[in-house]
């Protein structure tokens, strides 16, 4: 149900680090070459296999090359929702800056193809823009620390509740400076925001079926979103 499916956002996460092959995903074998590719954090369900299996899906051939994805912590900042509704009906992720915090994250090695692809399905320029994380502090598990960094950020912010940003729960973070939701919570703060009459399953239908509706909710989450 497409509805369930925006509430299930960040969707499934393994607790460790994996490949993603074109017939499915395994637990890495053995450390890539980390400097042989972009290493890009995700923030949210670009960790989830069943996401990124998702996005391949309509070009298989870019899978030729699996998709190592490490799991890692990414020191200052946290995961946390921007202010704007993805088209699948979900309150998606952004990165903000947390000063002493430690969130327990994942970094996807892209090749130049794949990077291309996922600018695609990011919608960079539009709700993301494609950033080095100049100075940040990335620790693999079981290797070095990873200087040469890059995230997608929300053009749109971060999501303004109460003066902060909301983290994700579905994300371990050490030091959080801010209140957590789920995605479900979220969705339903949004509601209660925008449209309280509402029954929150219909809000959510609503945005998956309607562009105008997303763009017209994200116009409102935007204008008092926080730039951290």
């Amino acid at each position: 149900m497409p509805v369930d499916h925006a509430k299930a956002y960040p969707y499934f996460i393994p607790g460790g680090s994996y490949v993603l092959y074109r017939d499915g995903w395994r637990d890495l074998p053995e450390p890539p070459c980390v400097g042989c590719r972009h290493a890009v954090v995700a923030a949210g369900s670009n960790a989830s296999p069943d996401r990124l299996a998702a996005k391949f899906a309509p070009v298989p051939q870019l899978l030729k090359f699996p998709i190592p994805v490490l799991r890692a912590r990414l020191y200052d900042f946290d995961a946390v929702y921007s202010a704007h509704v993805s088209r699948y009906g979900a309150i998606p992720a952004t990165l903000a800056r947390a000063p002493g915090a430690a969130a327990e994250l994942y970094v996807t090695l892209l090749t130049d193809e794949q990077l291309e692809h996922m600018h695609d399905s990011e919608a960079v320029g539009v709700n993301y823009d494609f950033i080095r994380l100049a100075g940040a502090r990335l620790e693999i598990d079981g290797g070095d620390p990873v200087d040469d960094l890059f995230a997608y950020l929300s053009r749109r912010g971060c999501l303004n509740r109460d003066g902060q940003p909301v983290a994700l729960s579905a994300i371990t973070t050490e030091n959080r400076l801010w209140p957590a939701m789920t995605q479900e919570q979220i969705l339903d703060h949004v509601r209660t925001r925008l449209e309280p009459e509402t029954p929150l399953d219909d809000f959510i239908r609503a945005q998956i079926d309607s562009e105008e509706t997303r763009a017209r909710r994200t116009e409102i989450l935007a204008k008092d979103a926080l730039r951290i």
